[in-house]
């Protein structure tokens, strides 16, 4: 087992070493070549069209964003086979500038949230992006919750232990930039042993330690795509606070098995997708022919009636995972057929038990019959009008105390 692995350690040098090499030899290399190239950027799948239309992405500015792109591909490895629309995950970190070592971890989990562990693609570099560039600090805590779960490869992304948080902090506490250095969090001492998607946010909020590598990170990338000022301007971008579900950043969302399969074999897209694509185009013809759009409130009612026509229940799809919703069951409701000594007991009309033998509805007799009353001794016609006729009737009626 020594002797394997001092052989596996050796080869991975020689890769190392082979690719430090390459990089230096090619990559002035690829960056001439890139001088003189002046590709146009691929057309970006629907999705990402979608996204970019919403967030006023101009045509100006996906040129910039394509000649970041380009850029990148120039740390590509040698040894990495990428298509002309593909840079490696490891380029991606060199779009942060600072502490890059100490933010590569998130970048790395983030990308494979997104789905890219080894390449990003062209649609991937911008859609990632620009939904990460776009959050809020409530939505980063969202995110940061999957990532501490991606890297602990947790059972479940319900919850988080304590342990499981100290593990992936562990490597902030000797951190030498004050902002990221947990060592004045101690992970025993915490509260709760669990933590939810809620109580993971308030303890981001109440350390910010936890939170400023991804803050950092997302600021990083504002700055190179493609500025601070554009992100600082709100007539552009709205904040939100949304939930953050765990495939936020995958621009297509999977929603049957055979899109699966389809998209595994490689023929096309899913039935599911190419039905929103026809939906999609369709409702766009329409707002360009009717000029009615322009009412917010008829253009709220054409929306809902579009998203009613994309449900997959129409088009017999079966989405994951429960498929299309079944009609209601109808429920068999037996009769029960009484015997017939109940049947004569209820026609006398008397009530059962110790009281029984008499017919309903003489409660209030019997309530009347065991109310406390007054002896007879004390019934007396005549009523006294001083003390003294009172204290009369009383030694008459109960006689002298005896001394």
């Amino acid at each position: 087992m020594g002797k394997k692995k001092g052989k596996q350690e050796e080869e991975e040098e020689d890769e190392g070493l082979l690719s430090l090499v390459g990089n230096k030899v090619f990559g002035p290399l690829r960056a001439c070549l890139s001088k003189f190239s002046s590709e146009k950027p691929p057309q970006p799948a629907p999705e990402v069209i979608d996204l970019l239309q919403d967030m006023k992405i101009t045509p100006r500015l996906v040129m910039q964003f394509h000649k970041t792109f380009k850029r990148l591909k120039q740390f590509d490895s040698i040894l990495l086979r990428t298509r002309p629309d593909e840079t490696s995950v490891a380029s991606m970190l060199m779009l942060v500038k600072n502490h890059r070592e100490w933010v590569a971890k998130i970048m790395v989990l983030l990308l494979d949230l997104a789905g890219f562990r080894d390449t990003v693609t062209w649609d991937g570099y911008l859609y990632v992006t620009m939904q990460f560039c776009s959050l809020s600090k409530l939505e980063l805590a969202q995110v940061m919750f999957y990532v501490v779960c991606k890297e602990m490869k947790s059972w479940t992304v319900h919850y988080l232990t304590s342990s499981q948080l100290e593990e992936f902090y562990d490597d902030y506490y000797t951190c030498p930039v004050a902002s990221f250095n947990t060592n004045s969090i101690d992970f025993a001492k915490l509260p709760l042993a669990k933590y939810r998607m809620q109580d993971f946010i308030e303890l981001c909020y109440r350390f910010s330690q936890l939170i400023n590598p991804c803050m950092h990170l997302q600021r990083s990338l504002q700055q190179s795509l493609p500025s601070l000022r554009f992100w600082s301007d709100y007539d552009n971008i709205r904040v939100y606070n949304r939930k953050i579900s765990i495939d936020f950043f995958r621009f297509r969302k999977v929603s049957s098995l055979l899109e699966i399969m389809r998209r595994q074999a490689g023929t096309s897209i899913g039935p599911l997708t190419q039905h929103l694509q026809a939906e999609y185009s369709k409702f766009n013809a329409l707002a360009k022919v009717s000029p009615e759009f322009n009412d917010a409130s008829k253009f709220k009612a054409a929306v809902l009636q579009a998203s009613e026509q994309c449900r997959p229940q129409h088009t017999g799809v079966i989405p994951l995972p429960l498929g299309v919703r079944p009609e209601a069951k109808v429920r068999l409701q037996r009769e029960m057929q009484l015997p017939d000594w109940m049947h004569k007991h209820l026609e006398t009309n008397e009530q059962p038990g110790d009281l029984g033998g008499q017919a309903l509805g003489h409660a209030a007799e019997l309530a009347e019959k065991k109310r406390d009353k007054a002896p007879s001794f004390l019934k007396v016609d005549y009523v006294p009008k001083s003390v003294e006729e009172a204290e009369e009737l009383v030694r008459s009626t109960l006689g002298e105390v005896a001394k």
